[in-house]
């Protein structure tokens, strides 16, 4: 199902927040932010790739693993804050799943 109009309007400032970590500063600045830790999670479920390719219109796909094709995990998910990359239990990690940050990030217990 779609976003509402009001989830799609948390949505547009939701993603300079989550883009924000993972920008880098300009060369002879000092970031506003300290370097952050990367950090591991593991996520039984399954994560859902969505866009929006015309107004009105939104798909969603379900990410499986490049190798075995499992859908549901359970991932280990891995973050350095510039890049997410998903573990299967069949031992391949990948970033090439195309999930936005906030496409993890919000399905995640708490850390």
């Amino acid at each position: 199902m779609p976003p509402a109009e009001a989830g799609e309007a948390l949505l547009r400032e939701l993603v300079p927040l989550f883009a924000s970590p993972a920008s880098a500063s300009p060369p002879g600045t000092v970031p506003l932010t300290p370097p952050a830790e990367p950090w591991q999670a593991r996520y039984a479920g399954r994560f859902r790739r969505h866009g929006r390719p015309a107004a009105g219109v939104w798909t969603a796909e379900t990410v499986g693993c490049p190798a075995c094709g499992a859908r549901t995990g359970p991932w280990t998910v891995t973050c350095d804050w510039s890049r997410l990359s998903l573990g299967c239990p069949c031992g391949v990690v990948t970033d090439g799943h195309g999930l936005a940050f906030s496409e993890v990030w919000l399905l995640l217990p708490d850390l």
